[in-house]
């Protein structure tokens, strides 16, 4: 039952984050839009995580089915992307490298940057 109550918690944030995209011409999708709803509720400790830590521990272990349908579809639709399928590669690998050093640049400012503060 707790799991229940849990699963209903993160579609009450879904589903408000799905009324928030339709008001909200242009913005950042429905999906976003409740996961920063709930981020701003843990934030402000409206939601605690022991409310929703069972069902999302359960849900990130078992993500991987969650893009079977997506993998299948690629899979179905090989030949559309074949053409193009090393320009695919070159920019995963390069946006890969690429968020990799932004990564890197960012915590050795921010360690930099707390050393100063102290």
């Amino acid at each position: 039952m707790q799991y229940i109550k849990q699963l209903g918690l993160i579609l009450v944030f879904a589903f408000a984050g799905e009324i928030l995209a339709r008001l909200i011409p242009g913005g950042p999708p429905a999906s976003v839009t409740g996961m920063i709803l709930m981020l701003a509720a843990l934030g402000f400790k409206i939601l605690k995580p022991e409310h929703i830590g069972g069902t999302s521990d359960f849900l990130s272990g078992i993500m991987a089915f969650f893009f079977l349908p997506a993998a299948v579809a690629i899979i179905q639709n090989f030949d559309v992307i074949l053409p193009v399928v090393w320009q695919l590669l070159f920019i995963g690998v390069i946006c890969t490298f690429f968020t990799f050093f932004v990564s890197y640049g960012t915590v050795r400012l921010l360690r930099i940057l707390l050393k100063r503060k102290k």
